[in-house]
């Protein structure tokens, strides 16, 4: 064998192993983003929640408030109306 043939050899060697080596690393690296894409999305459904359990009472206090507001101003008027005919 001549020389040459042999850098060859060796060349294609250290090339094929770096490239089955990183696509092992690459293939472990898509299943860590796999488990960390289910991690995170299994976060986010219970941030989902928690702002849904938490804005459901505020829109309701707020909708309570809203009506006091309303029914006072409304009796304001009544009163209002009833002192200008006396």
């Amino acid at each position: 064998m001549d020389i040459t043939q042999i850098v060859i050899i060796i060349s294609l060697l250290a090339i094929t192993t770096i490239i089955v080596v990183c696509g092992i690393y690459f293939v472990r690296l898509l299943k860590d983003l796999n488990i960390t894409l289910k991690k995170t999305n299994l976060i986010l459904d219970d941030a989902h929640l928690i702002t849904d359990s938490v804005a459901k009472p505020v829109s309701s206090l707020s909708d309570f408030l809203m009506g006091l507001k309303n029914g006072f101003s409304f009796f304001n008027n009544l009163t209002r109306d009833k002192n200008k005919d006396d």
